[in-house]
């Protein structure tokens, strides 16, 4: 078979188009690779997780090419719902490469209790000091008579009497009955009256 003959040959034909596909395919192939490799070293915003369950937040950075690790859970705060993600690093927004963990802390569920210590006798400065390092909040103030001002006779939450050991959750007002210093307070008698009621007599007798 001549050189013509051969070229106009169903072969030849078929043998050009598979090789036109077969050069397409690499072609198409090696500008995906490329696309993949120069993507790779980007850097991507990480996603906002807080206020999320973690479960949803493990899908969400699962979808963004990144993994989750939950490291602690913290003592609840109101800003949060309960058992929902807290605080994360890296923060919101901040550009990462792909495959970055991301650290995150959860919301406890509810407040946690704490064991009161024993105030009796305690200034009121101090006292609530203390207790707002227990996560305690001062309530109200109010005075009985005693010796000492400023002097905490005892304390109470909604009018029940509470004593060293007994637990409230967190957060809870905690009000403060004082001394007001005038138990055996006895006021220095009036100068001017005392000389008026001493010469008094005097005087009528006089008139």
């Amino acid at each position: 078979m001549g050189l013509g003959s051969f070229l106009k040959s169903k072969q030849f034909i078929f043998s050009l188009i598979g090789a036109f596909v077969i050069v397409a395919i690499l072609i198409f192939g090696s500008l995906q690779f490329l696309s993949i490799y120069t993507r790779h070293g980007d850097e991507i915003p990480v996603p906002d997780l807080k206020k999320m369950k973690a479960e949803k937040a493990m899908d969400l950075v699962a979808e963004n090419g990144f993994e989750i690790v939950i490291i602690d859970t913290v003592d609840f705060d109101p800003k949060f719902p309960p058992l929902t993600i807290s605080s994360q690093d890296p923060k919101a927004n901040d550009a990462v490469k792909q495959g970055r963990t991301i650290y995150v802390k959860i919301n406890a569920k509810g407040y946690s209790s704490v064991r009161l210590p024993n105030l009796d006798g305690r200034t009121l400065r101090h006292s609530v000091a203390i207790l707002e390092s227990l996560g305690l909040v001062k309530g109200q103030t109010k005075y009985e008579p005693d010796f000492a001002k400023d002097v905490v006779l005892r304390i109470e939450q909604d009018g029940r009497i509470l004593r060293a050991g007994d637990k409230v959750l967190k957060n809870s007002k905690i009000d403060f009955i004082l001394g007001d210093g005038m138990l055996g307070y006895k006021p220095e008698p009036d100068s001017l009256g005392e000389m008026y009621e001493d010469t008094a007599p005097a005087i009528d007798s006089i008139f």
